[in-house]
């Protein structure tokens, strides 16, 4: 949707499993072909963007090399890099560049789809040594020419980054609701409010995809849950102390730090 409406002669080929959902693509103008098959899809294309859950992806990619052209460059939107470059690199050499743009929802499909869904909003691609400057600068201009501001950074840097500002966040949602649904009389999750809504609002993501993005970082999101779960133990121990001064020093840090953001908040999946 974007790239139509910022870039409309584009020619656009969209692979995808369900062919209803092709069909629904092709009427409403936003691909000139579709196709159920990875192989048709690629072909003739100068670059592809790999949107599957990272766990799919190589046997996408393997499926879709054979139609490539020599110079065809391609790229991932997925929330790991270290395991997509591993299987990737091997398969496209230096014409591939990771990518991961930070923005989206908690819905999926077409519903959940927006044009202006990648205004200012921030992309990181990593690169890596082998990787051809060439594909990386197209990979670059195809984000810019849809609103977004490029980052780059090692897979490995990647990884712990969004272990913390993505994936931890998300899994706290997912256990915060799971805790309250618990912990509580039926019913009671009903009378939740916005501070409630706000802090799980993520945890109505696609639970398969989750699992994936968890399991495929589990190397750096285990070591935030830990450190997360320190945390916690921390503050519950300045309240069971009656630490007055601590635990203002510990939120008025927390609101400077998240005051001094600056990409807007309004339904970003991180």
């Amino acid at each position: 949707m974007a790239l139509r409406s910022r870039c409309p002669d584009t020619i656009i080929s969209v692979w995808g499993r369900s062919e209803d959902r092709l069909k629904e693509v092709l009427s409403r103008g936003l691909a000139d072909f579709v196709s159920t098959e990875p192989l048709r899809a690629v072909q003739g294309a100068d670059l592809v963007i790999l949107c599957t859950p990272v766990d799919s992806m190589e046997k996408i990619a393997e499926t879709m090399s054979g139609g490539l052209l020599p110079d065809s460059v391609v790229t991932d939107a997925g929330s790991v890099k270290h395991c997509v470059m591993e299987k990737m690199a091997p398969l496209f050499g230096g014409r591939f560049v990771g990518g991961h743009p930070m923005a989206g929802n908690e819905g999926s499909g077409l519903a959940a789809a927006r044009a202006d869904l990648f205004n200012s909003a921030p992309c990181i691609l990593t690169p890596l040594a082998s990787t051809d400057p060439i594909a990386l600068q197209v990979v670059g201009a195809f984000w810019n020419s849809l609103g977004a501001e490029i980052t780059t950074m090692s897979p490995e840097e990647h990884d712990r980054l969004v272990a913390y500002i993505s994936h931890l966040p998300h899994a706290l949602a997912f256990a915060l609701v799971n805790l309250a649904k618990r912990s509580l009389p039926d019913g009671s999750l009903r009378l939740a409010g916005g501070s409630f809504r706000d802090a799980t609002r993520v945890s109505a993501s696609n639970p398969d995809l989750w699992t994936g993005i968890l399991m495929e970082n589990r190397r750096e999101v285990i070591p935030a849950l830990r450190e997360m779960s320190g945390l916690l133990n921390s503050l519950a121990d300045r309240l069971d102390h009656e630490h007055i001064d601590s635990l203002l020093d510990f939120f008025a840090r927390a609101k400077e730090d998240r005051d001094s953001l600056s990409i807007p908040f309004h339904n970003r999946l991180l």
